[in-house]
């Protein structure tokens, strides 16, 4: 059940394809700002606790992460939980379940989104945060899902821009080197220490650490120099996060453990879902579609019913479902200001939620480590 009750409306899927490239639009992260009050946001916990995963064996984090808290107390029953569809209900991989974050939780339920955050796990996670649709938020969201993980993980985090633009993810936080992710790929072999790596990443307040985009980085990298970026960047950080461009998603998602993908809170948001789900199946990503997750960005009670239909199309598709409520501070204006303590508290929780959502993905573990283990045991 869905609480509070609401009467939803199921859309028709559009055939479509993937854009080629945003249109013309507001900078990212700033959808039309609605007249109405913001709602309260309300958080749906996930049905069950990700089990403990081994601790990687990596390079040790700059940042010494903090003690595991002991496990939260089971969620109460509500705000209920949407039931997960068929294919979702059997799982041992803990948020492997549908379920519906609406925009933030209070008390019990961020406890048990940070404990999520904070347990360890083996080997790198790479997560693609993909648009929907032009000026669907894509950046502003990798940027603060990106200081969420540093704040609460305590591992290396780093967030490689690969959109630029106006409102590019680099363009949204302090600057403190003129090196790029072209520089980085050009340089790869003298890459040897995370001191060496910091040369070519500024770092936010949070800890996140980020890699500009640098000049023409769509037209002057290929699939090899993707390859070499990630290959280098592995040694030193757990997560890495892309922002990717539409001309790159070819490039960057054979690299995606996860996908996040953003949709606006506006009546482009049924069908540009529609058309994504409906690419990465086209494209022989149809089982990393539904381990993805969903972000409504931008929900006001103005936008109610857009949300609800998007929510519609999404709902069985994906593995979970999070609303991000309207934050003036996310505007392109008061960057590089935005960071996590400048939101309001429900925003915050809204991305303390899909933190913790993407991060019980952590427990699959990815195929590339699959395949390592299947060739290990063949040469025994």
């Amino acid at each position: 059940m869905v609480w509070p009750p609401v009467q939803r409306r199921d859309v028709p899927q559009q055939p479509g394809k993937f854009p080629q490239g945003p249109p013309p639009r507001p900078p990212q992260g700033t959808p039309v700002k609605p007249p109405a009050p913001q709602p309260r946001p309300q958080i749906v916990p996930a049905a069950e606790q990700a089990p403990p995963r081994e601790v990687r064996s990596g390079p040790q984090s700059p940042v010494r992460p903090r003690p595991l808290p002991p496990p939260p107390p089971a969620p109460p029953s509500e705000p209920a939980i949407t039931p997960p569809g068929p294919e979702h209900e059997v799982s041992t991989g803990g948020l492997r379940r549908l379920i519906q974050a609406v925009g933030g939780g209070h008390g019990e339920a961020d406890a048990e989104y940070e404990a999520r955050l904070q347990q360890p796990f083996h080997g790198t996670r790479h997560i693609v945060v993909l648009g929907c649709t032009g000026g669907a938020g894509q950046t502003v969201t990798s940027l603060m899902l990106g200081h969420t993980f540093a704040q609460h993980n305590g591992e290396p985090v780093v967030a490689i821009d690969v959109n630029p633009g106006p409102g590019a993810l680099a363009r949204r936080t302090r600057s403190e080197t003129n090196e790029t992710l072209t520089g980085l790929i050009t340089r790869a072999d003298q890459v040897t220490s995370l001191t060496a790596m910091r040369r070519y990443t500024s770092q936010a307040k949070s800890g996140l650490d980020v890699i500009a985009a640098g000049r023409n980085p769509l037209q002057a990298l290929d699939d090899r120099d993707y390859a070499l970026a990630i290959r280098t960047i592995d040694k030193f950080y757990s997560v890495t996060l892309l922002d990717a461009a539409a001309a790159v998603v070819a490039r960057v998602l054979p690299y995606a453990d996860q996908v996040v993908l953003v949709a606006p809170a506006s009546s482009d948001a049924p069908r540009a879902v529609a058309m994504t789900f409906e690419w990465l199946d086209g494209h022989g990503y149809d089982e990393l579609r539904s381990r993805a997750v969903t972000v409504i960005n931008g929900v006001s009670r103005r936008s109610m019913d857009d949300v609800e239909q998007a929510e519609a199309v999404a709902r069985g598709r994906c593995r979970a479902l999070v609303r991000i409520p309207w934050d003036d501070h996310l505007s392109m204006d008061r960057a590089p200001r935005n960071e996590l303590r400048s939101l309001r508290a429900p925003t915050r929780r809204a991305y303390l939620a899909l933190a913790g959502v993407v991060a019980g993905g952590f427990s699959v573990m990815p195929e590339r480590y699959q395949e390592l283990e299947q060739e290990q045991e063949a040469t025994r």
